[in-house]
């Protein structure tokens, strides 16, 4: 059965959705095919068997991972059909081409079988975005992104607690929430790429452009801003993001060879006092760099040294959080992400 969703089980949203339509269903009974879920009754008297897989949010990158879950099972004659809180345009679009039918609760129904093709729009049967909802606060986005650092590794309550230097109840809390979205299941594994990509739309950091950037050496000044190039990898300062950090890391990007760098800062302190000290850029023109601030403190306190690999001496944001900065750009930025494992010791949770 698939699993519920704010007192309501896909079954029953779908079959509210097929009853929008002037349709008929009802669940299978005992005795019926387990791996059929519903039967819609057609125009004519016949049924048709749906198979319902149920999950959050299906995207084009998160689609290829899903389908091969879901087709992993026992298939039979049944539609298959997946009920997400949201899908996105390319997501349909890779359903579509997989022979899925789906409904994404915002209020979209894609049903296709024999004798039956329904594509249109039905009430929105959830609140629109339950798995954002699951992103109550900072504490959920700072779990999030310490589940998808080490995504293969049970973290317990106490453990996130201590690391996160928050509450064990609002750890708890955070994760019963990404529980019920099904971004997390009962180890307290992140479902993968689904939590990426739901981290991504929360991923808004402050940034300014600066039309000058720091000079690693300069004694009187990096103290000031905060750099912390000592003991990168276990002090806390500015950490080398975006495109010329995902360059170091293997990722296909293409740029010049004076691309203006991206920072990570530790907070809105030092965003304003390096903004002052190097001074705003007022065209893209003078933009000599931009500088954000750390949405995460893990961001700018678990910085990757990459003086000895990557013969940079600016230390590096953790792949993910880089990940993360490339996705806000729906095009060039998620066609470097397909093409990029940045491989071990890291994890491609995207």
């Amino acid at each position: 059965m698939p699993p519920r969703r704010d007192g309501q089980d896909a079954v029953d949203v779908l079959i509210n959705a097929v009853q929008a339509v002037g349709l008929d269903a009802r669940r299978t009974v005992g005795g019926t095919d387990q791996r059929t879920d519903v039967l819609v009754v057609l125009p004519d008297g016949t049924t048709l068997a749906v198979r319902v897989k149920a999950t959050s949010l299906v995207t084009a990158d998160s689609a290829p991972g899903q389908l091969r879950r879901w087709s992993s099972s026992a298939e039979n004659d049944a539609v298959p059909l997946v009920v997400a809180d949201r899908i996105t345009a390319d997501g349909r679009d890779r359903l579509n081409r997989a022979g899925w039918s789906w409904l994404d609760l915002r209020g979209h129904l894609k049903m296709v079988g024999p004798g039956l093709f329904v594509d249109t729009d039905v009430p929105a049967l959830s609140k629109p975005g339950s798995a954002r909802r699951a992103f109550g606060g900072r504490v959920s986005i700072e779990l999030a992104a310490l589940l998808l650092l080490n995504p293969t590794t049970r973290i317990g309550v106490r453990t996130a607690a201590m690391t996160l230097e928050r509450a064990p109840s609002s750890i708890s809390e955070a994760l019963t929430a990404l529980r019920k979205a099904d971004l997390v299941d009962a180890n307290h594994l992140p479902a993968v790429p689904e939590l990426f990509w739901e981290l991504m739309e929360h991923w808004r950091p402050l940034s300014e452009d600066v039309a000058s950037i720091p000079v690693p050496g300069r004694a009187r000044e990096n103290p000031v801003l905060h750099l912390g190039l000592d003991d990168v990898e276990s002090t806390v300062g500015w950490a080398l993001t975006d495109t010329v950090a995902a360059a170091l890391y293997g990722a296909p990007v293409s740029m010049r060879a004076d691309h203006p760098p991206d920072f990570f800062v530790p907070d809105q302190t030092v965003l304003r006092r390096a903004v002052r000290i190097l001074g705003p850029a007022t065209t893209p023109a003078t933009r000599a760099g931009r500088i954000r601030t750390a949405p995460v403190p893990m961001v700018c306190a678990r910085r990757v040294d990459g003086t000895v690999w990557a013969n940079e001496s600016w230390p590096l944001a953790n792949p993910l959080f880089v990940a993360l900065d490339l996705a806000q750009d729906p095009g060039r930025g998620r066609e470097i992400l397909d093409m990029w494992n940045p491989g071990k010791p890291w994890h491609r949770v995207w």
